[in-house]
């Protein structure tokens, strides 16, 4: 059994996506002698991306003499550089001999389907993980992409026909299962569909004097910290605003780990008349911040699964969380679950930073929650029943 995972990522994005979910799978897997490989946009080459640039300028030329509904330069970037990983898979598969092929979202999947059918010499089995809540063209239309309906409809008909042709899909979450057979209208749930959690986050534990001292942080002030992609599905301009109305006598500070454009939000935050500047970093040491942090807060619009809830309720942070997708079937009783609401953020922010007690009943219910999670060496072993059902090995 050789296998490669693929993804849509680049090198950056590995600190904050998927790197972080998979290269601990990968790691026990080869721990097992297994062979498994991580491929994402930094493995394609020049002439490669040069081309995708090339049919995106021309498809987007042909677009602009008829009016869509659609974003659909935006919506052809999305699909070329999935696409293109697709076909990148196909070449590694020729090259290599791999022997299952795990695409990272159904798209990928399409575009090594489709140049799959071209080679007769690439004959993996293959099958896909959706990592959004819900079908995968759901998942972009929430991130800001906007989608006709004749659009959407035809990328829910090839999702479809993706998702029937795999030899496995997998979500983590078993609502997240159910929302994307829901959304995409198939009744009968196939029976290579599995839910394989993500597992228990290994991350550095400090002692919070440790932590703050290291990060520069002020003992006297209450720091709020917020973790995730800079992006519209993340909602950090609502988590802005309810900090911005807080009624409380504790200095606070809140810190944004994430990679983006910070622009737009240093000019919310510069409405709303924010009294400190907003920290934001990027790091490789998450528990380091969890660890000085004396609140977590996650105001997502969606979540599949929330790797970094499950990283704050690790660390022992107390944690507010939006009870959206998978969520709650994640964090349990484990962080203070809200509505994704302004006045439900404010008063749990407010609850939690002026109650110590219960702020830290909370964190011991979360550290409680993730000792039980399953740890790496549990879901490896449902990854590799799956792969060799596969191939009946």
């Amino acid at each position: 059994m050789k296998i490669l995972m693929v993804t849509r990522e680049t090198q950056a994005e590995k600190r904050y996506g998927l790197g972080r979910s998979l290269m601990p799978l990968i790691l026990e897997f080869r721990q097992r002698g297994i062979t498994v490989d991580y491929i994402c946009q930094t493995n394609l080459g020049a002439r490669s991306v040069l081309w995708q640039h090339r049919i995106h300028r021309f498809f987007t030329g042909l677009a602009q003499i008829v009016k869509f509904e659609t974003d659909f330069s935006v919506l052809l970037q999305v699909l070329l550089e999935r696409i293109n990983m697709g076909r990148l898979a196909v070449k590694f598969v020729v090259r290599h001999g791999y022997t299952h092929v795990h695409c990272h979202d159904p798209i990928i999947a399409t575009g090594f389907r489709f140049f799959a059918g071209f080679n007769l010499r690439c004959n993996a089995v293959w099958g896909i993980t959706e990592h959004g809540f819900g079908c995968y063209t759901q998942a972009i239309s929430k991130d800001g992409v906007k989608l006709g309906k004749f659009v959407m409809r035809l990328m829910q008909y090839l999702e479809v026909s993706t998702l029937l042709s795999a030899n496995w899909v997998i979500a983590p979450t078993n609502i997240g299962i159910k929302q994307i057979a829901d959304d995409l209208k198939i009744s009968k749930l196939p029976t290579n569909w599995h839910c394989v959690v993500h597992a228990r986050p290994v991350i550095n534990h400090y002692s919070k004097e440790e932590a703050r001292k290291r990060l520069g942080w002020d003992d006297n002030v209450a720091y709020i910290l917020g973790v995730g992609r800079i992006a519209p599905v993340k909602q950090f301009p609502l988590l802005l605003e309810a900090c911005a109305r807080l009624k409380i006598k504790k200095n606070f500070q809140l810190v944004i780990l994430g990679e983006g454009d910070y622009n737009n939000l240093k000019i919310v935050a510069k409405q709303l008349k924010f009294a400190q500047e907003i920290q934001f970093a990027i790091t490789d040491d998450i528990g380091l911040y969890l660890c000085a942090a004396d609140l977590y807060v996650s105001v997502s619009a969606s979540e599949s699964f929330g790797l970094a809830n499950l990283e704050a309720l690790t660390s022992g942070t107390a944690a507010i969380c939006t009870a959206v997708g998978g969520v709650p079937e994640v964090v349990g009783n484990g962080a203070i679950l809200i509505d994704s609401t302004l006045d439900s953020l404010i008063t749990a922010i407010q609850c939690l930073l002026e109650d110590d007690e219960l702020r830290q009943l909370i964190a011991q219910k979360g550290r409680a929650r993730a000792a039980e999670w399953p740890n790496i060496v549990q879901v490896t072993d449902a990854y590799e029943a799956i792969y060799r059902k596969a191939t009946n090995n």
